[in-house]
């Protein structure tokens, strides 16, 4: 009966033996996890109207920068202005790029990586490139916005001095109620056109009147255009 029992014994750590070297087997054999494509872009140069997502007059140039992770053998890049970056280096990891043309939809960025767990897309980092025209109304916008902004939070409806004349969006000229409109454009700078905040909007806040083009070297603002002030292309 020991004999037996002995027998048996080995039998089953005969066994047990096997499927710990199938298991180990199975394991070492088996596909690894896919790697995790992620990436952030950042502005380098060019006429930057806002940061988040990015968005300036051509030439803008933006910087990629791989964020991706896990065991990655290669990265694609579609660039959404017909430019591919592919390779398994790192100047296909990380690098700066020109948008050259006008896009007021926006550039999509697209990245895909690869290893030997497959592959991951990642697909964000939106740019938004102006023409002239597009970028200089963006601006006019972001001018009413800021003074808009600035009064309500002052519960005024003009500047401390009013009219104002000239506003390059510099700090210290449209100010009311200890408030600076300048802290309430998305990026402060000074613009490329100077404006009169002469008039009011239809919620009888002040706002901008007129306005000069003083670099954007396309178009102008003109109050007395047919449909009322808009801004004109030159020549017209």
């Amino acid at each position: 009966m020991s004999g037996c029992l002995a027998k048996k014994g080995i039998t089953f750590g005969v066994v047990i033996a096997i499927i710990a070297l199938l298991f180990s087997f199975s394991v070492s054999c088996s596909k690894p996890p896919a790697p995790t494509a992620a990436f952030t872009v950042s502005y380098v140069s060019g006429e930057r109207l806002l940061e988040d997502p990015i968005a300036g007059l051509a030439p803008l140039t933006i910087q990629l920068s791989d964020q991706s992770s896990g065991k990655i053998t290669s990265w694609r890049w579609n660039l959404g202005d017909g430019t591919i970056v592919e390779g398994a280096g790192d100047e296909e990891r990380n690098f700066t790029h020109e948008y050259k043309n006008a896009n007021s939809s926006g550039y999509v960025v697209l990245l895909t990586v690869r290893g030997p767990g497959g592959k991951d897309e990642e697909e964000s980092g939106i740019v938004t490139v102006f023409s002239c025209s597009e970028a200089a109304n963006v601006e006019l916008n972001q001018a009413k916005l800021a003074i808009k902004n600035c009064l309500s939070a002052a519960g005024k409806t003009v500047p401390d001095d009013f009219p104002v004349m000239g506003w390059d969006g510099s700090r210290g000229k449209v100010k009311t109620g200890g408030r600076d409109a300048a802290d309430y454009l998305g990026i402060w700078k000074t613009f490329k056109a100077t404006y009169d905040v002469d008039g009011y909007d239809i919620s009888g806040y002040a706002t901008i009147g007129t306005g000069t083009d003083v670099s954007w070297g396309c178009i102008y603002w003109n109050p007395n255009s047919l449909g009322g002030a808009r801004w004109t292309k030159i020549g017209e």
